[in-house]
């Protein structure tokens, strides 16, 4: 029941998103990440995971069920960003099929 209230104020947070979007317009071009949410890592530790890498993050935020983490990087750093997380060992959800595919060349 609690879980379910939480859901619904979260819903209503519209300032996280539009702050993201204009971020996504004034850092364009940009790649979204998601990665599943885990007792092992939150918001701040991706952020300065990412940011000791000397990569620019934003948005970070959870989806309304708080099972997924999703940020914007910018495109220039998704491959970095893609093989950061694989080389941690986080599982990723869903990423830029650029980062994927500049991943799998030799």
């Amino acid at each position: 029941m609690f879980n379910r209230l939480l859901n619904i104020a979260c819903a209503c947070d519209w300032l996280t998103p539009t702050f993201a979007f204009l971020q996504d317009a004034y850092y364009y071009p940009m790649c979204d990440f998601g990665i599943p949410s885990s007792q092992f890592w939150n918001r701040s530790w991706i952020k300065r995971l990412l940011s000791k890498n000397s990569i620019k993050v934003w948005g970070l935020m959870y989806n309304l069920e708080g099972d997924v983490l999703m940020f914007s990087v910018q495109k220039k750093d998704a491959m970095i960003t893609y093989l950061l997380l694989q080389w941690i060992g986080i599982p990723i959800i869903y990423a830029p099929a650029e980062a994927i595919q500049w991943s799998f060349q030799d």
